[in-house]
C-alpha cells in the first residue's frame, strides 16, 4: 500500500506543478518515477516512446503506463485520473466562476505561471544534460541527433522568438515538424537503420537487463480492460444529463477527438475546434475566449482540461456531470490505447528495432524538449507583454531564475515546491505592479 500511496502522491504532484503540459512534463515524470527507483531508465524510455506515438494527453498516458507497471489495472487507472484531476477541477471551477471573476482571475494565474515555467525550464535542461552527457561524459552522436531534432521541430519557434526579441516584424515562417511528425520521422529513420543492420547480419546481444516483471503482460491487458471500462462509464453518464441523446453524441465527439489527437494539447485545440466549433456545437467566442485561455493558464494536460471545459459549457444546468463524463472519456480512452501498446511492446523488447528505438529515440526527445523550452519562453513573452514587460527582460528573467535553481541546490536542500511557490509569487507580484 505504501508503494501505491507514493505513486499517487507523485502523480498528484505532477498534476499540480504541471505547467507547460505535454513534453515539458517528461523530466518531471522522470524525476518522480526513475530517481526514486520505482521505474528503471529502460522502462521509462519505453513509456516515453509509447506516449509519444499514441493519441491523447502525454502526462495521462505516462501516468497510466507507470501505474500498470507498478501496481496493475487499478493503480494504472488511479494514476491517470490523479495526474489530470487538479488542472481539470481548477478549469471547471474557474469556468463556473468566470462570470463573477472575469478575465482578471485568468490573468493572475498566467502571471504566476511565468515563475513556475522558469522552474520547468530548469527541469528540462537538467534532463537533457542527463541524457546527452551521462555522468559528465559527452556523447557526440546523441548530441548531433538532438540538434537535428531541435532544428527540425523548433527552428520556426526560435526564429519567431528572435524576431520578438529584436522587435522586427515577422518574416517568412520557417517550416518545422510537429512533435508527432518529429517522432514518426525518427521512428522511420530508426526502422531503416535496423533493416540495414539486419541485412548486414548485425549480431545483437539478446540478453536484456530489463526483463519484464512477472505477469507484466497480464497486468497491461487487465489495465486496458479497466481503462476501457472507465471510458464506458463516462459515456454512460449521458443518461443522467438530459437530453441523453445529445449528451451521448457530445461524449462520442470527445472520444473521437481524443483518439484522433496526436501532437499534444496544443494540437488538440485545432482538433476540438474542428469537432465542436466548426460543427456548430460551441460558439467560437466561448471556446477561444473562455475555455482555451483557462485551460492554458492552469497546470495539467490541456486536452483533458479542454474536454472537461467543453462538457461543462455544453452541459448547461447539468454542466458538472457532463464535465466529469468528458474527463473520464478523455482519460480512459487515451490511457487504454497507450497501455495496449505497452503489452505488445514488452513482447518485442528484445528485437533489434526496439533496441535501436531505446538507444536513439531519447536524443530526439531531447531535441523536442529544447523546442518545447523555446515555446514556453514564447508563451512567457506573450503573457508579460500583455502586462507591459519587454520581451528581452522576460526571456532573461526566465533563464536567470532557471539557472538560479542548481546554484541554490548546491548550497541548500530546497524542496521543489519552495521554488515553485517563490517563483510563482515573484512573477505574479512583479507583473501585477507593472
Amino acid at each position: 500500500m505504501g508503494g501505491w500511496l507514493r505513486q499517487l502522491a507523485a502523480m498528484l504532484k505532477v498534476g499540480v506543478i504541471g505547467f507547460g503540459g505535454g513534453s515539458a512534463l517528461i523530466p518531471v515524470m522522470e524525476k518522480e518515477l526513475v530517481r526514486p527507483g520505482r521505474l528503471s531508465d529502460g522502462e521509462f524510455v519505453q513509456d516515453t516512446v509509447i506516449a509519444n506515438i499514441t493519441p491523447g494527453a502525454l502526462p495521462v498516458k505516462l501516468a497510466a503506463l507507470s501505474g500498470a507497471r507498478l501496481g496493475g489495472s487499478r493503480l494504472s487507472s488511479m494514476s491517470a485520473l490523479v495526474v489530470a484531476l487538479p488542472g481539470t477541477a481548477a478549469t471547471v471551477a474557474l469556468l463556473a466562476l468566470f462570470a463573477q471573476l472575469g478575465p482578471g482571475a485568468i490573468r493572475s494565474i498566467e502571471f504566476a505561471s511565468l515563475g513556475v515555467t522558469a522552474f520547468i525550464l530548469y527541469l528540462l535542461a537538467h534532463y537533457v544534460v542527463k541524457v546527452l552527457a551521462p555522468e559528465h561524459r559527452v556523447r557526440t552522436i546523441p548530441i548531433v541527433i538532438a540538434v537535428i531534432a531541435f532544428l527540425a521541430g523548433g527552428a520556426g519557434k526560435t526564429v519567431e522568438l528572435g524576431q520578438e526579441l529584436i522587435g522586427v516584424d515577422a518574416v517568412r515562417a520557417v517550416p518545422e515538424l510537429s512533435a508527432l511528425g518529429l517522432v514518426l520521422v525518427a521512428l522511420v529513420a530508426i526502422s531503416i537503420l535496423s533493416l540495414w543492420q539486419y541485412l548486414r547480419r548485425h549480431r545483437v546481444d539478446e540478453s536484456d537487463s530489463h526483463e519484464p516483471r512477472p505477469g507484466q503482460i497480464r497486468r497491461a491487458i487487465r489495465s486496458v480492460v479497466m481503462l476501457a471500462g472507465m471510458t464506458a462509464v463516462g459515456l454512460s453518464v449521458s443518461v443522467l444529463v438530459p437530453p441523453a441523446g445529445d449528451t451521448l453524441r457530445f461524449l462520442g465527439l470527445v472520444l473521437a477527438s481524443t483518439v484522433t489527437s496526436f501532437g499534444g494539447g496544443e494540437a488538440y485545440v485545432g482538433v476540438a475546434d474542428g469537432f465542436f466549433v466548426a460543427g456548430g456545437d460551441l460558439e467560437s467566442s466561448v471556446f477561444y475566449g473562455q475555455i482555451v485561455p483557462v485551460a492554458n493558464a492552469l497546470p495539467g494536460p490541456i486536452l483533458v482540461k479542454i474536454a472537461a471545459g467543453i462538457g461543462y459549457v455544453l452541459g448547461g444546468e447539468a454542466g458538472l456531470p457532463a464535465a466529469i463524463a468528458a474527463f473520464l472519456v478523455a482519460v480512459g480512452s487515451c490511457s487504454a490505447i497507450a497501455v495496449a501498446v505497452l503489452a505488445g511492446y514488452d513482447r518485442a523488447r528484445n528485437s533489434l528495432l526496439v533496441r535501436n528505438v531505446s538507444t536513439y529515440i531519447m536524443p530526439v526527445i531531447c531535441g523536442l524538449l529544447a523546442s518545447t523550452s523555446v515555446a514556453m519562453l514564447q508563451s512567457n513573452v506573450r503573457i508579460a507583454e500583455e502586462a507591459g514587460a519587454p520581451a528581452g527582460v522576460t526571456v532573461l528573467a526566465s533563464i536567470a531564475l532557471a539557472a538560479l535553481v542548481p546554484l541554490v541546490r548546491i548550497r541548500l536542500k530546497v524542496p521543489d515546491i519552495v521554488f515553485i511557490v517563490v517563483f510563482g509569487t515573484l512573477s505574479l507580484a512583479i507583473l501585477e505592479v507593472i
